[in-house]
């Protein structure tokens, strides 16, 4: 049981040391961001182990607190720095800085010829005029009184 103690807390002090220079070097701030996630779930393996070896269940809580708090950190940072890196005028013609849901009512306007089939065009059809000049379908449809 020592000696995989041993090897356990050398693997695991390993990944600590090589997460640390990655957040030391890193060259980016996401490859920072990845070895702080990668140190954090080093150190919650590392309380898991300790806490197998010593058959003791009162880290559980930590555990789990310490788990939510990597991926929400890990989430949050991912999507600001993403929006950050986000270029300045995109193609779509949309701001970078406003996020998608701002773009209701505005996405929504189709001009008139889309150049799709019409199988692919989702737009609900035009009503038909209801004016003096009816197809031959449209007076099936009317009351024999207007037909005439």
């Amino acid at each position: 049981m020592t000696v995989v103690a041993i090897v356990i807390t050398t693997l695991l002090a390993g990944g600590a040391v090589l997460a640390l220079v990655r957040i030391v070097r890193g060259p980016s701030i996401l490859d920072r961001i990845v070895a702080t996630d990668v140190l954090l779930a080093v150190i919650v393996m590392s309380i898991a182990t300790e806490a197998a070896f010593s058959r003791d269940a009162t880290a559980l809580p930590v555990l789990a607190v310490l788990s939510i708090l990597g991926f929400t950190g890990a989430v949050s940072v991912a999507r600001f720095a993403i929006r950050r890196q986000a270029p300045a005028d995109p193609p779509s013609g949309r701001d970078a800085d406003r996020p998608s849901s701002d773009y209701q009512a505005e996405s929504i306007d189709l001009p008139d010829s889309l150049g799709l089939p019409a199988a692919l065009d989702r737009r609900p059809p035009e009503p038909p005029d209801r004016g003096d000049s009816l197809s031959p379908p449209d007076r099936l449809d009317r009351p024999t009184e207007e037909v005439r």
